[in-house]
């Protein structure tokens, strides 16, 4: 009985589907496009993975940015890419607001030599922002102590007026 009644229901519509061999397609920009049927899978997966590299590549540019900025102590570009409310962790579990971060880097007493960053991860969440966990391999001078420390970090961007912001 469930054989019959699912044949009956979806055999209408698997002729209609090979019938129309082509179907418009609303893609995320607002566009209309038309595709072959069995194109639409396939057009599906490349989209979501060019979409997906193409943030890879931003989220790297924002990282290179922010590390880049550090070493220079440029606390204006600092500043301007990082959310108001942020409170950054040190690895010694002290917590900082922007503002105070700002003052040890621009008065000199948290001095970064070096940054290389490894492992990238970035993942998008349901809300539009970005989750980016990496280790980064830091020399650097904090209050008078010179090292270089292997660290695993996390931040959460969002994208303000077209450009990334560290929120945390």
């Amino acid at each position: 009985m469930m054989t019959k009644l699912l044949s009956t229901i979806l055999f209408p519509l698997l002729v209609s589907a090979c019938e129309a061999q082509t179907m418009q397609v609303w893609m995320k920009d607002g566009t209309q496009r038309q595709y072959a049927v069995s194109e639409i899978e396939s057009i599906t997966f490349s989209e979501e993975k060019a979409d997906m590299e193409q943030l890879r590549q931003e989220i790297e540019q924002f990282l290179d940015e922010w590390n880049d900025a550090m070493v220079a102590a440029d606390t204006i570009r600092l500043g301007a890419i990082m959310g108001d409310g942020i409170i950054l962790r040190h690895i010694t579990g002290m917590t900082q607001t922007k503002r105070e971060w700002l003052e040890e880097v621009a008065s000199g007493s948290m001095k970064y030599h070096k940054i290389e960053k490894r492992n990238v991860k970035v993942s998008l969440n349901a809300d539009g922002s970005v989750s980016v966990s990496f280790t980064s391999v830091i020399t650097a001078t904090i209050w008078g102590s010179y090292g270089t420390w292997t660290l695993n970090g996390t931040m959460r961007l969002v994208k303000r007026n077209g450009k990334w912001i560290r929120t945390e």
